[in-house]
């Protein structure tokens, strides 16, 4: 049973101990940033994960996982579109929505929805459309998670709410949602905004724009040579699968040719 005299006589002991504990730290703090190689601080992080499959066209993947509902995301945005547009041609963006509901909103939905609908491929119509969204979202503070409030938004845009309904339950946005879905299991999404380049390297935001695409330039440049040299060893395999299709219909046709009439 412990008494307030136990307490009063062991607390000297604790406050030494905890002294001697707070200087200790305090030593091991000091040699740590005296061992420290010194260096500039980095306001980005990139980070070497498991390889990802992405397309053997010849071009540089750059992923773009967001959420509507993230400030940082919207933030980010227009230094996004400025560097997107200084990037050459063999540089492919894409964007993935993630399935955080912040404030209510299912940007997966969302997006393969408008996408399926033909507005949200590539151009301008598709560039100002998401933009709307983010300052609807973050700026106006709409709750587009709700049905009425977005249906009302929908009509200001000139969107069609019935046609909107159609095309979120068709098979082909339901297989793009489940997909998205599975990327963010596979790479390994915690945090919005996260870029991905060539699928193997994954840069996270931490302080501020510019080191982040200071990151993703030095990945992409790094990249251009092993993605032409993937591009490069899957043309035989592909002209091998063009002459087994046409070795198949050459035999078709021989055996049709020598068919009884």
């Amino acid at each position: 049973m412990t008494t307030m005299n136990a307490t009063r006589l062991r607390s000297p002991l604790l406050n030494l101990g905890w002294i001697s504990g707070i200087a200790a730290l305090f030593w091991l703090s000091s040699t740590s940033l005296l061992a420290a190689p010194a260096g500039p601080q980095t306001t980005s992080e990139a980070v070497a994960i498991a390889a990802q499959p992405v397309e053997n066209n010849g071009k540089i993947e750059v992923l773009e996982f967001f959420a509507y509902g993230c400030v940082h995301c919207a933030d980010l945005e227009p230094h996004l579109k400025a560097w997107r547009k200084r990037q050459p041609k063999d540089v492919n963006f894409k964007r993935v929505p993630v399935g955080f509901e912040i404030r209510g909103i299912d940007s997966v939905t969302m997006f393969y929805t408008f996408e399926a609908m033909g507005l949200m491929n590539n151009g301008d119509k598709a560039e100002k459309l998401h933009a709307k969204i983010f300052d609807a979202v973050n700026k106006q503070n709409l709750i587009l998670g709700s049905p009425p409030i977005f249906k009302k938004w929908l009509e200001a845009q000139g969107i069609n709410p019935a046609r909107y309904e159609e095309m979120k339950n068709s098979f082909a946005v339901k297989n793009k949602i489940s997909r998205a879905r599975q990327m963010l299991t596979d790479y390994k999404i915690e945090a919005t905004p996260t870029l991905v380049v060539d699928g193997r390297y994954l840069v996270s935001q931490l302080n501020g724009p510019d080191r982040l695409f200071e990151h993703i330039d030095r990945l992409i440049k790094e990249s251009r040579s092993d993605v032409k040299t993937r591009a490069i060893k899957s043309v035989p395999k592909k002209i091998e699968k063009k002459n087994e299709k046409l070795a198949l219909v050459i035999k078709t046709a021989d055996l049709t040719t020598a068919a009884p009439h």
